[in-house]
C-alpha cells in the first residue's frame, strides 16, 4: 500500500490511530518533536475518532503523510467504530444508534 507501514491497523488499541499517524509522519521525513505538530496530530486522530475525516482533511493527511485515503480509512476505522460500539454498549439508547447510522450511512 504506497509504501506505508499498516502494520497492526486493524487490531489498534486505544490511541492506536494517533500512534499511526505519528509512525506515518516520521515515515514522511518529519519530526514531530518539540513542535505543535505532536498535539495537532492527536488532536486529528480524536476528532477522526470521535466524528470521522472530513474529505479535506483526508487530502491534507494524504499529501502530508505520502499515504493512500484508504490508508488513513484502514487506519482509523477500527477503533472508531470500536469506540462507537463502546458507547452504544454504555448507554444503549436508539436514538443515538440512529443518528449515527444516519451519519455513516445517509439515504
Amino acid at each position: 500500500m504506497n509504501g506505508t507501514d499498516n502494520s497492526g491497523t486493524h487490531d489498534h488499541g486505544r490511541g492506536g490511530f494517533a500512534r499511526w499517524l505519528l509512525r506515518q509522519y516520521r515515515l514522511a521525513g518529519h519530526d514531530p518533536a518539540g513542535t505543535d505538530d505532536h498535539v495537532r496530530i492527536v488532536v486529528i486522530a480524536a476528532i477522526a475518532l470521535d466524528t470521522g475525516l472530513t474529505p479535506e482533511l483526508t487530502t491534507e493527511l494524504v499529501h502530508t503523510l505520502a499515504v493512500t485515503p484508504q490508508d488513513v480509512r484502514a487506519a482509523y476505522l477500527a477503533e472508531s467504530r470500536r469506540r462507537t460500539l463502546d458507547k452504544l454498549l454504555d448507554h444503549p439508547d436508539l436514538t443515538e444508534l440512529d443518528h449515527h447510522l444516519d451519519e455513516i450511512a445517509p439515504w
